[in-house]
């Protein structure tokens, strides 16, 4: 199927998910790199576009017993070495592909590796020593260096072998005649790695700082480059450019940066994100990769770049004209420590956790499997449609299976595999709360791969009923109300299928039978209730919650919510007001107000229509419904006074009680 008629055929089934469900039905969608990160490959691995492809053919080279194979080289007649740790052995394999033991070593590890004339040499740790293995297979030891000889680099127009150490930081060189001094002291703890590059120029990656050297025949170093992390653990000097690779522990892969594969900076890694950097002659750098992934090593072939990387075993190709990063391998092993491009082209791949040899071919696998991570629903969920893009032809195909479960961990309770679908299509895995799909990609061209990109799974999680978690209502006990003839009414909802929820609002006054409705099909969780027209009394509101817009009637679900009893109330408060004497021309007034439904909140008088004046309480609070007054009038002229009492309750209605009153005459 071609990809136009793929996509099309996406796009269709797409459009029959019915619009009424478009809240309702879920999409999970691996379109990227990162949503492959807890995926499992065997022989397919996916582009930094997001593609699944088969990956290149990768077969075992000889069986060796070591848990990490450090370094490789390859003699003049063909042989290969393999540098081992932690049993510290030197392993030859002949053209012919037998290995054997020629040197085993009384330091746990065998760290570096390089032919150099007519022999091999090797650098140990932790006590240092330089190796020497001649064609004959006798292994001498050259000198003790340092503790640590990470890394060697030969100069094939001087001859003059290097070696870069730690923990003191040092290069050493060692001429043909076998004298070492040293050529270099930085202030670093390790030299991990070196290059030689035109004219016997010495590169050097470190530790501590994260720094890359250039250091001319003379001894006479610069740093080139202060990379943004600590470690450069791999160097390759070509005529156009000296390329260093990272390596920050990390726990776990990432993708390729924040644009999708073609990062070109400015903004600096992460911690646990590793770099691939290009230095050009005139000393510009420029990040062609990033990864939070541990770049090993670092090789050129066919003007393209391979990247040997930790902590899954991933092969990456970079194409600099491009700027496309592929990886084109994943071994079942923890870390690709070494690789070695050989003289007739092929490419020896070494590794750790454990410790294997492998040929890289330029074929591809011709079968290959991802199984996705597992997809939480969240609750039991029916599988619709499972599309995807595919790019496939004859004897190169694509087919998809899924599986559903109820337990995060796929095992024998879960459903089996579904039978391989070669066209997206509806699904057919049963009720399940997890789900996982695995795409099979075949090819019976080895110089091609099918490839497959954008799945996407519809499914719709069954309905469970929404919850209204709060109603609040005014309280006129506790708080004065802003407006108390428009009351606001609050509440809030959750839905466990994360459905748009509409709400019917209803109100029942104490003695009423049925329930009121105020507002049906209400979409929003505050109402302002105009209490105006209706009749003073305690009443309650409930909300009605439905997932109907999202449901059909048949699989719609509600919930309600009653409210605390809230007073409406259009009465006045009731006042009583008496005169109880006089002292020097004022009045002594005693008053008492109170009401059946809510609090009182405000109190003033009037003397003949004068002023108004606040009083409070005896208790010097308004604090309930019934409060008593005593107070008492300024000055007032001998004759007829009218005073009148007004109160305010919490529902913004005044009462008011008013007395006449005659002051008498001053005493001569």
């Amino acid at each position: 199927m071609s990809s136009l008629r793929a996509l099309c055929v996406l796009l269709l089934l797409l459009a029959t998910i019915p619009s009424a469900h478009a809240g309702k039905v879920k999409l999970w969608h691996q379109y990227q790199q990162s949503h492959y990160d807890k995926a499992q490959f065997k022989n397919a691995v996916v582009t930094s576009e997001g593609v699944l492809r088969l990956s290149r053919e990768v077969k075992p080279l000889a069986g060796i017993a070591a848990s990490n194979i450090w370094d490789l080289a390859e003699d003049k007649a063909g042989n290969l070495y393999a540098a081992t740790g932690d049993e510290g052995k030197l392993y030859k394999i002949t053209p012919a592909g037998k290995a054997t033991v020629v040197h085993t070593s009384k330091d746990g590890h065998l760290f570096s590796l390089i032919a150099a004339g007519d022999a091999v040499y090797a650098g140990t740790g932790p006590t240092g020593k330089l190796l020497k293995i001649t064609a004959d297979g006798i292994t001498t030891v050259v000198e003790n260096l340092d503790s640590y000889i990470w890394s060697l680099a030969y100069d094939a127009s001087t001859q003059n072998l290097y070696s870069g150490t730690g923990p003191k930081g040092k290069i050493y060189r060692i001429t043909p005649d076998g004298k070492s001094s040293v050529f270099y002291t930085t202030k670093q703890e390790h030299i991990l790695c070196l290059a030689v590059g035109d004219k016997g120029t010495v590169y050097a990656g470190t530790d501590k700082g994260g720094l890359i050297y250039r250091i001319d025949p003379a001894g006479k170093g610069f740093v080139l480059y202060h990379a943004n992390q600590p470690e450069v653990r791999s160097l390759l000097a070509t005529p156009s450019a000296v390329y260093a690779g990272t390596s920050a522990p990390v726990a776990r892969k990432g993708g390729f940066g924040s644009t999708g594969g073609k990062f070109d900076g400015p903004v600096g890694p992460t911690p646990g994100e590793n770099s691939l950097y290009r230095i050009a002659p005139d000393g510009a750098v420029r990040e062609l990769y990033r990864d939070k992934t541990m770049i090993l090593r670092v090789g050129q072939t066919q003007g393209k770049l391979l990247l040997a990387t930790g902590m899954q075993g991933q092969l990456f190709e970079i194409n600099e004209a491009t700027r496309e990063k592929t990886e084109i391998a994943r071994l079942d092993v923890g870390q690709i420590h070494c690789l070695l491009i050989r003289r007739d082209g092929s490419i020896v791949l070494g590794t750790g956790d454990p410790g294997k040899l492998f040929v890289l071919s330029d074929r591809f696998a011709s079968e290959g499997t991802a199984v996705s991570d597992v997809l939480d629903a969240k609750m039991q969920s029916k599988w619709g449609t499972l599309t995807w893009n595919q790019t496939a032809g004859t004897g190169v195909g694509v087919t998809v299976a899924i599986r559903s479960g109820n337990v995060a961990d796929p095992d024998d309770t879960w459903s089996a595999w579904s039978g391989e679908q070669k066209s997206p299509g509806q699904t057919k895995a049963p009720l399940g709360r997890y789900a996982q799909y695995r795409v099979t990609l075949k090819s019976d061209d080895a110089k091609v791969s099918p490839e497959a990109r954008q799945f996407a799974l519809r499914y719709q999680t069954l309905n469970q009923a929404p919850e209204i978690t709060s109603l609040d209502v005014p309280d006129f006990d506790t708080k004065d109300i802003d407006n108390p003839k428009k009351l606001k009414i609050k509440w809030n909802t959750t839905d466990p299928n994360d459905d748009e929820l509409t709400y019917n609002i209803y109100c029942k006054k104490d003695g009423w039978t049925d329930w009121v409705l105020l507002e049906e099909n209400y979409d929003k969780n505050t109402f302002d209730w105009d209490t105006t027209s209706f009749p003073t009394g305690v009443y309650h509101i409930k909300i009605s919650a439905s997932d109907r817009k999202d449901n059909s009637a048949e699989d719609a679900l509600t919930a309600e919510r009653i409210s605390s009893p809230i007073a409406v109330t259009h009465l006045p408060p009731s006042v009583t007001l008496r005169v109880v004497g006089f002292t020097n021309g004022t009045a002594i007034i005693e008053a008492s107000a109170s009401d059946p439904y809510v609090r009182l909140t405000e109190a003033s008088f009037a003397v003949d229509g004068k002023r108004w004046v606040n009083v409070f309480p005896t208790d010097g609070l308004f604090d309930s419904k019934s409060e008593a007054f005593r107070f008492t009038t300024d000055a007032l002229r001998p004759g007829a006074h009218v005073i009148v009492l007004r109160v305010r309750n919490a529902a913004g209605t005044f009462g008011s009680a008013d007395a006449v009153l005659t002051t008498p005459m001053a005493k001569q």
